[in-house]
């Protein structure tokens, strides 16, 4: 049977240690070991948890990965979403404080399920039109990328590389939503820069009769929607007012022209490619 991994702090583990150390001369009691070296800047992932492909397709700049610990201290994730019809144009991403501790925790996790070394996936065949699971862990003096497909969807049952990286998967999530003293209070993520996607599409009415808002592009951003394309990255400062007012039936237009956008707040080791 798999041993189920327990998230311990590693306060607790240290005093752990720290009382079966030397209590005296000729003591041959082990030291504790070494926690596990991280990037600490805050533009460096330390763990990154997405989801790539199947029937949804790339939309390159919407899609947001469910975890990134960002070796500054923080800890973003996507929060609640409403049913509410037409929904905000920007995603509500949520980010909070986690200590050096809770990294280790999560580092710790992912050693323990073989993570922090180059892994092969195989892929049930008997699943289509399923996403990837990609976990990106950079810790140990290196960056493992973990690429599996369906995950959760089959194959874990008899292969334990795909069962140790569902596993690890889960429990992260759990951890990042939990009331664990290592986290600090949510608040809704603060971007330097969207990542937007433009394609010319006419306001219409939709198929419940609603009328789309139609807004202005900022005549100073630096980026005009028809240079846009697939993905270009521009700062909050430019174009952040105008994307809050928006929903996902909103039109802007430019130049005479309107323009449908896709856009997400750009969170380190997402972006244009």
């Amino acid at each position: 049977m798999r041993r189920r991994p327990l998230l311990v702090p590693l306060a607790l583990l240290l005093v752990a240690a720290a009382a079966c150390g030397d209590d005296g001369a000729g003591s041959t009691e082990s030291a504790p070991e070494e926690p596990i070296v991280y990037p600490i800047g805050p533009g460096d992932v330390v763990i990154e948890i997405a989801s790539e492909g199947g029937l949804a397709g790339p939309q390159a700049a919407s899609a947001l990965p469910q975890l990134v610990v960002i070796g500054d201290g923080r800890l973003v994730q996507p929060g609640p979403t409403t049913m509410q019809y037409p929904g905000a144009l920007l995603p509500n991403l949520q980010e909070r404080p986690i200590t050096p501790e809770g990294i280790q925790q999560l580092l710790v996790l992912a050693d323990e399920h073989g993570l922090l070394a180059e892994v092969a996936y195989p892929s049930p065949d008997n699943v289509m039109d399923a996403p990837d699971t990609v976990v990106t862990i950079s810790a140990g003096g290196g960056t493992y990328v973990h690429r599996a497909y369906a995950l959760g969807l089959g194959g874990e049952e008899t292969d334990p590389a795909r069962a140790n990286l569902q596993a690890f998967v889960e429990a992260a999530t759990t951890f990042a939503s939990s009331e664990d003293s290592e986290l600090g209070p949510e608040k809704p993520y603060q971007a330097a820069a969207y990542v937007i996607r433009a394609v010319p599409d006419e306001p219409v009415t939709s198929p419940e009769g609603l009328e789309p808002q139609v807004i202005d592009w900022p005549p100073d951003a630096s980026v005009r929607l028809a240079d846009v394309g697939e993905c270009v990255e521009l700062p909050t400062d430019e174009v952040g007012e105008v994307l809050s007012q928006a929903d996902e039936l909103t039109r802007f237009v430019d130049a005479g022209v309107a323009y449908a956008i896709t856009a997400a707040p750009a969170v380190p080791g997402q972006g244009c490619v």
